[in-house]
C-alpha cells in the first residue's frame, strides 16, 4: 500500500469525492468483517475480523474528518445568488428544497373539468344492484400550462444555483490535507 501525502489542502469538490470514496470502502470491509464474524474451525475466512474492524475504524475516522471539514468550508463559505448572499450549507438546503418541490409539482393529479364515473347502487324496487354513470366536475387551482411554467422556472433557479455551488465547490479549500491511499 503506497501512500502519498501531499500538504495542499483538499477542496470541497475533492473532498466529496473522497467521502464518496471512503463511504463505499467501508462498506466494503464492514461486509468482509459481518462474513469473518464466525466461521467453522476448518474453513477459516480469507479476511481477518478484528484486522477488518481496525481498518473500519480507520476509514471512519478520515470519513468523520472530511465531512466535519466539508461541514465548516460550507458554513463559512458565501455566494451571492438572485442579489442575496447566503453559505453554501445554506444554498444546499434552497437546493434540496427546490428538487422537493419539483418533484411534488410533477407528481401532483391536476383535474378539471367533467369527468363521468361509472358507480354502483341497489334498485330497492327491483332488489338488484345496477350501475349508473354520475358526472363529477372537478376544479384545479394550477392549470397544466402553469404548472410547466412554474417547473421550467424551478428547473431554471435549481440549475443557477448548482452551477455557483459546485464552482464554489471545487475553489473552496477545506481544513482537510490531502492524503490519498491507494
Amino acid at each position: 500500500m503506497n501512500t502519498n501525502t501531499n500538504n495542499a489542502a483538499l477542496t470541497i469538490s475533492q473532498a466529496l469525492r473522497r467521502t464518496k470514496k471512503l463511504k463505499g470502502r467501508m462498506g466494503e470491509l464492514t461486509a468482509r468483517a459481518s462474513a469473518s464474524v464466525s466461521y467453522l474451525p476448518s474453513a477459516k475466512p480469507a479476511f481477518d475480523f478484528k484486522a477488518t474492524r481496525a481498518e473500519v475504524e480507520k476509514v471512519r475516522e478520515e470519513l468523520i474528518a472530511l465531512e466535519s471539514s466539508v461541514a465548516k468550508a460550507n458554513a463559512t463559505t458565501s455566494i451571492d445568488f438572485d442579489g442575496k448572499s447566503m453559505t453554501l450549507a445554506e444554498a444546499i438546503r434552497r437546493l434540496q428544497e427546490c428538487k422537493a418541490e419539483i418533484a411534488w409539482l410533477t407528481q401532483l393529479a391536476l383535474r378539471s373539468g367533467t369527468e363521468r364515473h361509472r358507480e354502483m347502487g341497489f334498485d330497492q324496487e327491483t332488489g338488484r344492484n345496477n350501475f349508473a354513470y354520475v358526472e363529477v366536475v372537478y376544479v384545479s387551482d394550477l392549470t397544466e400550462v402553469e404548472r410547466v411554467g412554474e417547473l421550467d422556472k424551478l428547473r431554471d433557479r435549481f440549475e443557477r444555483l448548482n452551477d455557483l455551488v459546485e464552482t464554489a465547490n471545487h475553489r473552496t479549500a477545506t481544513d482537510c490535507k490531502e492524503s490519498v491511499k491507494e
